[in-house]
């Protein structure tokens, strides 16, 4: 339980074997190697040519993925492979598949169709951009080439205006009279009312008088545009012209579409497959590049848990006789990465540990303290026993129906199953069953329901936040003791009773204090807690003024220490959330109910309406409400719970490992 015991292992081998010694790493996937932090290290010179050939195979890869995934139609649907529904093979047989694979050459088939399409794309926006103009230009009723090249005595250009400038050109090219049968200005139809519209124009003239027009329109706001030289005809040449282009240039694209879709349902499976080989020799040419050599041998540091020393020793011995491992515990100046070794039971919280920080090598592991407190605040966030009820069914058939879950997957999930117990539980105690289902639509369970009831949040909401409150007085006095007992066990026992113990007395003692005083505890008890809080609040003052000289600031020290017991009544206070949800989730559930019993009343087709809003309702209300179960509990253990004990700062253990994101790898 806790932090699995690691040892450390020097592995000298020769180098005619170092394939076989580092799949053999790899595929037992219990060795983190060892990282170098020497500068200027040299490193296995073949380990490097193996890794830089992967590499350009890995970039092949990468590319396919990254072109040809968006075409492929996966037959088998994203939730089935997130939950390892993915074909099996080994290392033996993707090396195979890789031989027979020219990836090179379907990397140049798919670049040439990609290239292409790019091509054509770029000529499909030009035909665009040509037919939006031509549409603009249709006022023109001469042949475009006027504007775009001339003739030998004339020449055009077109642009846009304001409609109240159009008066101001005209006069303007009006005044040079003399060249009038030189110069024509046409206009676009227009509102002249409109004086802010912009309006289309253009002006064909005499090119000994190009200077003068040119500067006649900027005076008079024109802005010109560019039309494409490639416009010659009319504008109903031209549309027609490019309409045909369009036409010919979206067969083409789509024809080049249907090829990468071909090319990618040939092609994707294998490059996937093709993935996680290169993927995994990268990984263990990339990790092994830690190694030292000599002219003929190697030499591989790792961890790898104790208990699979002796499986290691033996695979790595069937291997050549010429090998030696070296197992040693980790040394006092050494950081051995953290390995979570916790039970059936336990391993599922895991995670939530390992959301926040892993704990050290030598420190503790806090998943086996905060499992049964997180269990517990689940149930009572989530509270209703048929979400419980639907939750669990959920999982087991997901269970049921995926086999070759990932491990890591696994737990997670199975997780949400071990707090859909304390769901039920907390729902059949609070009487909550689809919120108040059973009053609303089954009355004739309503008895046996009000019979399992100990507590009852919608009448009597304060005893549920006294629970609340007691378990967070408790969560947080579990916290102390565990960070006493950490001080303990390193020799530091001032440290222990006058940082932790010292407000274990005070707190608990204040709570006996003002239970019994409420006579919610017998009278006894409040000798006890005063004589607690006396002792925790005269060890704080006294703590707070160590090491300093002067008795004023020991004094004020003290009263500030004392005075930080005021967080303690915040954090308590925090815990008030476990009411909040479960009665939040109550609430929600009751709505639900009550918005299906008024369609119900609807003639015909109530029922169906009820029937939809019934159930649509309470499978939203579950997926918003298990957010929130499992957010809120997460923030009492991490900011309540762990700050009194816990910073975690580990490394955690990130085995040499294969790699399977698309397919099941085994050795």
């Amino acid at each position: 339980m806790g932090v699995a015991r690691l040892k450390k292992a020097e592995l000298y081998y020769h180098k005619s074997v170092y394939g076989e010694i580092a799949a053999a790493l790899q595929n037992s996937g219990s060795c983190q190697i060892i990282s170098t932090t020497e500068e200027n290290k040299k490193r296995p010179s073949d380990v490097e040519a193996l890794l830089s050939k992967t590499e350009d195979r890995l970039a092949d890869v990468r590319y396919l993925t990254r072109t040809l995934t968006p075409h492929y139609v996966d037959p088998v649907p994203s939730l089935d492979r997130m939950l390892g529904e993915r074909p099996d093979v080994t290392m033996t047989e993707l090396e195979e598949l890789a031989s027979q694979t020219d990836l090179k050459a379907v990397c140049e088939r798919t670049r040439a169709i990609e290239h292409e399409t790019g091509e054509v794309r770029t000529k499909l926006s030009e035909a665009r951009m040509n037919i939006s103009l031509l549409a603009a230009l249709d006022f023109f009723p001469y042949p475009l080439s006027v504007i775009t090249e001339g003739t030998r005595t004339l020449s055009g250009l077109a642009g846009t205006l304001r409609a109240e400038n159009v008066s101001g050109l005209k006069a303007a090219i009006g005044d040079l009279s003399q060249y009038k049968d030189d110069t024509e200005l046409v206009v676009a139809p227009y509102d002249p009312k409109d004086k802010a519209a912009e309006v289309y124009a253009a002006v064909i003239f005499s090119r000994k008088l190009e200077s003068e027009i040119r500067e006649i329109c900027t005076k008079q706001g024109l802005s010109f545009i560019e039309v494409p030289s490639v416009l010659k005809g009319t504008t109903d040449e031209e549309r027609e012209k490019f309409t045909a282009s369009i036409a010919e240039l979206e067969a083409r694209e789509s024809e080049l579409a249907s090829q990468l879709a071909d090319t990618a349902q040939e092609n994707v499976p294998t490059v996937q497959k093709l993935s996680d080989y290169y993927n995994s020799l990268a990984g263990r040419y990339g990790e092994t590049l830690n190694s030292d050599e000599t002219a003929s041998t190697m030499l591989t540091k790792f961890w790898l848990p104790a208990d699979k020393a002796d499986g290691i020793r033996q695979t790595i011995e069937a291997i050549s006789p010429d090998v030696e491992l070296t197992l040693s515990d980790p040394a006092p100046e050494d950081e051995p990465p953290s390995l979570l070794n916790n039970g059936n039971t336990v391993r599922p919280f895991n995670i939530l540990t390992e959301l926040y920080s892993s704990p050290t090598y030598r420190g503790i592991d806090p998943t086996p303290l905060l499992a049964p407190f997180f269990w517990i605040f689940f149930g009572m966030c989530l509270g209703d026993a048929g979400y419980a009820i639907v939750v669990f069914g959920t999982i087991l058939y997901v269970f049921r129906k995926y086999k070759k879950i990932a491990p890591g997957v696994k737990d997670f999930i199975r997780l949400f199953l071990f707090c859909s117990v304390s769901t039920f539980i907390y729902g059949v105690i609070s009487g909550s069953f689809f919120g108040n289902f059973i009053d609303s639509f089954v009355p004739v369970l309503v008895p046996l329901k009000n019979a399992l009831m100990l507590v009852d949040p919608m009448t009597n909401p304060m005893q549920v936040l006294g629970i609340s409150l007691l378990l967070g007085v408790i969560h947080l006095m579990f916290g102390l003791l565990v960070a006493a007992y950490d001080k303990l066990r390193h020799g530091e026992f001032i440290d222990a009773i006058g940082n932790d113990i010292s407000w274990f007395l005070l707190i608990v003692g204040l709570c006996l204090l003002g239970t019994a005083m409420m006579g919610m505890l017998p009278a006894h008890f409040f000798d006890i807690g005063r004589a607690m809080a006396i002792a925790g609040a005269v060890i704080i003052f006294i703590y707070a003024g160590k090491g300093e000289p002067n008795i004023f600031k020991k004094v004020i020290n003290g009263f500030l220490a004392l005075y930080g017991s005021t967080s303690y009544l915040g954090d308590i206070l925090s815990y008030s959330r476990l009411l909040a949800l479960g009665f939040g989730s109550a609430v929600i559930g009751m709505v639900i109910n009550l918005l299906g019993g008024l369609a119900s009343d609807i003639p015909y087709v109530g029922w169906l309406i009820a029937i939809v809003v019934i159930i649509g309702g309470h499978i939203f209300s579950i997926a918003i409400n298990i957010l929130g179960s499992f957010v809120h509990p997460l923030r009492l253990q991490y900011v309540e719970f762990f700050g009194k004990f816990y910073t975690g700062g580990g490394e955690a253990f990130t085995p040499l490992t294969l790699s399977q994101e698309y397919v099941n790898l085994k050795a």
